[in-house]
């Protein structure tokens, strides 16, 4: 009976886990469909792009910033354990990290003066994303190995975007330490 009472919860909890973050998850992969379509039908150099990248990437910070992050509190304080709270961060840390991606890749397809370090002969948006995800985890982390640097004023507001979500999360994670039990 205990074993069938804690397989509900866990199902209960990654229900829980999936509602709270779902809306995000596909804002974050329509905005990067939006970048692939944006980058394939749209005049570049007659429409302010970088700037459209800018202001979804504020917004981005903002929804994780202060209603994720929120809605995410109070679903720590039902979790006790280990397992459930590195689900809880992994998700978020991952969001963060592959949203992130596609905006200095959409910024580098549009301008490939925006970036310096990008390495290897081909240029399409898939390629170029995992170099991106490479980037963008380097910069979340904090470690910053300079083989990739931001050179327009956009591209470093993204970064810098990124940089301060990162800590935030950190912080949140933190302050969350209390909330872990290695046993339920």
């Amino acid at each position: 009976m205990s074993k069938h009472l804690n397989k509900t919860h866990n199902v209960s909890f990654y229900k829980l886990l999936i509602g709270k973050t779902a809306w995000l998850v596909l804002s974050i992969i329509g905005v990067a469909s939006l970048y692939v379509f944006l980058m394939s039908f749209i005049d570049h150099q007659s429409f302010p792009f970088p700037y459209i990248v800018l202001l979804l990437a504020i917004t981005k910070t903002f929804f994780i910033a202060f209603i994720t992050i929120k809605q995410l509190s109070t679903l720590v304080k039902l979790c006790h354990s280990f397992e459930r709270l590195f689900w809880i961060f992994g998700l978020i840390i991952s969001i963060c990290v592959f949203s992130f991606a596609t905006d200095y890749n959409c910024l580098f397809q549009f301008d490939q003066s925006s970036f310096e370090g990008i390495i290897g002969e081909s240029k399409t948006y898939i390629h170029n994303l995992y170099q991106f995800l490479y980037f963008s985890i380097i910069t979340f982390s904090s470690v910053g190995y300079g083989d990739i640097a931001p050179l327009s004023g956009v591209a470093r507001s993204v970064v810098m975007l990124e940089i301060f979500l990162s800590y935030l999360i950190i912080v949140f994670a933190l302050a969350n330490i209390k909330n872990m039990h290695i046993n339920e």
